[in-house]
């Protein structure tokens, strides 16, 4: 039976790759578990640990890029959708014009003016007065 050889290729190291940053020097703490484990795929593949965490951190960011950027522009479709529906929030702004005017005989206030008493009220009065 013939033995399978390993048929990962080391990256290319052209003029572009050379132009980059240098590399950094980074500290890990590692769980002892996944130390072993990474000195085990050393030995095996005859590859530097650095070059193993760098694949496998290169991965793991593409992964998660992809997840990450098809969450956002999953989100970014809800709210397009959500605005188009109601592009200057006439029905919100209906549904608080119609509570104000269901409330107003219980409000206690109604009618009287307070001074603001922080910048993020008199940000809102400077809003609503236009």
């Amino acid at each position: 039976m013939k033995a399978k050889t390993n048929t990962h290729k080391a990256p290319r190291h052209d003029s572009a790759a050379k132009q980059q940053a240098p590399r950094q020097a980074t500290t890990f703490r590692l769980e002892p578990r996944l130390q072993r484990g990474l000195q085990l795929l050393s030995n095996v593949r005859k590859a530097p640990l650095n070059r193993l965490v760098n694949e496998a951190v290169n991965e793991y960011l593409e992964v998660h890029a992809a997840t990450l950027q098809a969450d956002l522009e999953e989100t970014l479709r809800r709210v397009k959708a959500y605005r188009s529906a109601d592009p200057e929030f006439e029905r919100a702004i209906a549904k608080f014009a119609e509570a104000e005017a269901e409330l107003a005989p219980e409000d206690a206030v109604e009618g009287q003016t307070t001074r603001a008493q922080g910048p993020a009220q008199r940000l809102v009065r400077e809003l609503i007065r236009g």
